[in-house]
C-alpha cells in the first residue's frame, strides 16, 4: 500500500508498506518513508528511510549445520531470519523546459542519491547511484 501527502508546494510526504508470505515459512513486512523537499523549480532534496523485517524459510539452516539426508535446506542468508534498516538522501534536478541537449535529446532530469544499508546480520553497504532522463526533440 501507498499513502502520500501533498503538504505543500514544498513539502510531500511518501509512504509505503508490504506485507510478504509465502509457502515456505517467510513472512516479511516492509516500511518507507520518503520526504521531497522542493527547494527551487529546479532542485529537489529527498530524505528516505526504509525497514525490512523478515522470519526464516522453514528450511534454512545455517552454514554446515544442515544434513545432506535433509529432503531440503538452503544456508542462504537471504532466506534467514534478519532486519534491515535503510536510510537514504538524494537530489535531483529538473531542466524545466529541457535547455540543455546533448545531440538530438533534451535532458530531463538528474538524480544522484545515496543509501547507507545495515542487515543485523553484520551485512551492510553504501549504495550511490545516479540517473538521467531525457526527452526526444
Amino acid at each position: 500500500g501507498r499513502l502520500n501527502w501533498y503538504l505543500s508546494e514544498s513539502f510531500t510526504v511518501r509512504t509505503f508498506y508490504r506485507y510478504y508470505f509465502d509457502d515456505w515459512g517467510i513472512n516479511s513486512h516492509t516500511a518507507s518513508i520518503e520526504i521531497p523537499f522542493k527547494l527551487s523549480d529546479k532542485f529537489t532534496l529527498y530524505p528516505s528511510y526504509r525497514f525490512y523485517n523478515q522470519t526464516a524459510a522453514d528450511y534454512f539452516y545455517p552454514y554446515e549445520t544442515a544434513l545432506s539426508s535433509y529432503e531440503f535446506y538452503t544456508s542462504d542468508y537471504d532466506l534467514s531470519k534478519y532486519s534491515s534498516n535503510q536510510f537514504g538522501f538524494g537530489i535531483s534536478y529538473t531542466d524545466i523546459f529541457t535547455k540543455a541537449h546533448i545531440w538530438k535529446f533534451g535532458l530531463k532530469s538528474v538524480d544522484l542519491k545515496y543509501y547507507k544499508y545495515d542487515r543485523n546480520t553484520t551485512f551492510s553497504s553504501s549504495i550511490i547511484t545516479a540517473g538521467l532522463k531525457f526527452i526526444m526533440d
